[in-house]
């Protein structure tokens, strides 16, 4: 393992402080009104040094966008890595999606950073680039590992219903904000549960 100098590892730390600052900030007052002076005092670093690391306001947006969903790519690929038959591979898969329920901030980023996208055209390729990624984790190779040969046909539907998951947890943990005595977190978990039966049933022809 390389061993960082100690250049690399201020970098590396005052990286990490701006990401988890802008974090708060874009999730508490959204990405336009967010402030890059209060982003830097929040990290307690120079507005120079989020200048050293991100280009503007926008490319530090969509790095944290994509730290958060490599971060999710690591943990569900050191997850799936502990079973050994489908079966556990498939309840893997269907409880890392049940425990992105309680990740409200990822939610709420990654909404605003849609709507973002929409506003801004010249930003949507690298956002689709970005969660192109996370959905090529799970790969086609994935689905014959969670449900073994089945027919293209099939396939699609299961690549359909894996696209419909994340803007489903989103509007459910979004709509838990206005509803939260409904939408509790055990109503969350069983409602999407539900969700889950219909979307990818456990024995798909």
């Amino acid at each position: 393992m390389q061993t960082l100098t100690r250049h690399q590892v201020r970098s590396r730390n005052t990286l990490t402080r701006l990401l988890n600052a802008a974090e708060e900030i874009f999730v508490r007052d959204g990405f336009a009104a967010a402030q890059i002076d209060e982003i830097a005092a929040r990290a307690e670093r120079s507005i120079g040094a989020i200048y050293m690391h991100f280009k503007s306001k926008e490319d530090l947006f969509l790095a944290l966008i994509e730290h958060r969903i490599s971060s999710y790519i690591d943990r569900f690929t050191n997850h799936m890595q502990k079973c050994t038959t489908s079966q556990q591979r498939l309840d893997a898969f269907r409880e890392f999606f049940i425990s992105l329920l309680r990740d409200r901030a990822y939610h709420v980023l990654t909404l605003e950073f849609k709507l973002f996208a929409l506003r801004h055209p010249e930003w949507k390729e690298r956002y689709q680039k970005a969660f192109e990624t996370m959905k090529n984790s799970h790969g086609e190779v994935g689905v014959e590992q969670f449900f073994g040969q089945v027919s293209r046909g099939a396939k699609a539907e299961i690549e359909v219903a894996r696209t419909a998951l994340g803007p489903m947890i989103n509007g459910l943990v979004l709509e838990s904000y206005f509803e939260p005595d409904i939408l509790s977190e055990k109503a969350l978990r069983q409602a999407l549960r539900h969700v889950l039966d219909a979307l990818i049933p456990a024995d798909p022809q």
